[in-house]
């Protein structure tokens, strides 16, 4: 892998670049700081690097932002949070794009292929706030039977993983977030077929295979990962899937599937839970599956 300090200077180099929204004299603190000491609690374990870094230094008399993470500056949590807020998440994407091409240029990334030669991508859905009283226009909503409201915010997490390793590799997520000019509440689902849109020419030459709970297992989904030149594998579930597990010829759901785009396109009107693997996959998926959403 790179160095450290290569890791280091990239990922500043990107905070460097984001917008700042900062008026006035205020602004002796750098974006790259401030983004960097937000960044940090993933290493300290805190949930201030300004309050962990004065532990440190009461109890070891030096601190290790500069030597660690080069910062000049170490602003507070409010001011991080002020001037963080403003910044779209999808500034940051360009690290996710450098973790990837450091384990390909590495030739890492060729121990995580598996079936065929292919890559698997799990895509899964993971909530990163939740309350009954914070909200804001950007939260999706659950209204409870009891007159009560939680709101949430969710995104799609997808990761590159591997039977035998222990650690996944981080790619562009997706937010589940309110889209302009739809009026339903935004769903997993749909931002599900989002990232498969716009990162298809991304991921797709890495011969990816999509792994995907239940709710992925239908046709609109999997016309489009076909479409933009993915496998994938999606859970069917009986209860969800009853037309694969009842009666007929075939003793396994998956024979009644196919991976030919052709066949999905002329099976699209009749069958809306058309499901697929790749070819030379079996069923149940060798060490790929977990005991929820049957995709590691």
């Amino acid at each position: 892998m790179k160095s450290w300090a290569g890791l280091i200077k990239k990922t500043r180099q990107v905070f460097g670049g984001l917008p700042d929204a900062r008026k006035g004299k205020n602004t002796s603190c750098s974006m790259e700081d401030f983004a960097t000491s937000a960044w940090s609690v993933f290493f300290t374990q805190s949930p201030s690097f300004l309050a962990c870094q004065k532990t440190m230094q009461q109890n070891k008399g030096r601190r290790n932002a500069q030597t660690l993470l080069e910062m000049e500056e170490i602003p507070c949590e409010n001011q991080t949070r002020e001037t963080l807020d403003p910044v779209a998440p999808e500034q940051m994407f360009p690290l996710y794009d450098e973790g990837v091409e450091s384990f390909k240029e590495q030739g890492m990334l060729e121990s995580y292929r598996g079936v065929n030669g292919t890559i698997a991508i799990a895509l899964d859905g993971t909530w990163y706030h939740s309350s009954e009283k914070i909200h804001c226009a950007n939260c999706c909503c659950i209204e409870h039977s009891n007159g009560k409201k939680t709101y949430y915010h969710s995104a799609i997490t997808p990761v590159i993983v591997a039977p035998g390793h222990p650690h996944a590799i981080a790619l562009r997520p997706e937010f589940i977030v309110p889209q302009d000019g739809h009026p339903k509440q935004d769903c997993e689902t749909a931002a599900g077929k989002r990232w498969i849109d716009k990162n298809s020419l991304r991921y797709a030459p890495l011969k990816a295979t999509l792994l995907g709970e239940d709710i992925y297992a239908h046709q609109p989904t999997c016309r489009r990962a076909r479409l933009n030149g993915f496998h994938f594998i999606f859970v069917c579930k009986p209860d969800s899937h009853i037309g694969l597990y009842q009666g007929g010829t075939c003793s396994s759901p998956v024979r009644a599937c196919t991976s030919s785009l052709n066949a999905s396109r002329t099976a699209r009107s009749s069958n809306p839970t058309l499901t697929a693997l790749p070819t030379g996959c079996h069923w149940p998926p060798r060490r790929m599956r977990s005991r929820s959403t049957g995709a590691n």
